[in-house]
């Protein structure tokens, strides 16, 4: 049985959008990534999959309007439906303490976006291996 990998990914910034929609295309999986401009949407998105499949992998970028990544990841981390979603920090930069903070609330890495395309290409694959199960990230990302 082969397992579908759904991934949802909360963020902004809409060139970094357009960045990530071209390497899933290059790398073959964009049907199954599904993009949210912040994490208000992710959580609309996610209530709107009733009694359907839930993304096994959940990225939110840490800085966005209505609700931030950490906010967005307290609150998925408190709702039985879906605490045991995969969740990932994808940060300009990094920040120790904001780091810890969602490492303390259940993300399971914090990952910086990269400085090049093929950088780039490897995280989106790193991505879509953890959502089948098939890659852990280091929590030291």
């Amino acid at each position: 049985m082969q397992k579908y990998a759904q991934i949802l990914i909360a963020d902004d910034d809409p060139e970094d959008v357009f960045i990530m929609e071209m390497m899933c295309r290059e790398l073959s999986f964009s049907d199954n990534i599904h993009f949210v401009q912040d994490g208000m949407m992710a959580l609309e998105y996610l209530d709107a999959l009733y009694e359907k499949p839930l993304p096994s992998l959940i990225v939110l970028d840490l800085n966005m309007p209505r609700l931030t990544g950490t906010q967005t990841l307290e609150l998925l981390k408190q709702h039985t439906r879906y605490q045991d979603i995969r969740v990932i920090i994808y940060s300009t930069f990094l920040n120790e303490i904001q780091k810890q903070q969602c490492i303390k609330l259940g993300a399971e890495a914090f990952v910086v976006k990269p400085d090049t395309y093929e950088e780039g290409l490897e995280i989106m694959q790193q991505f879509h291996d953890c959502s089948l199960g098939n890659y852990s990230f280091p929590i030291a990302s």
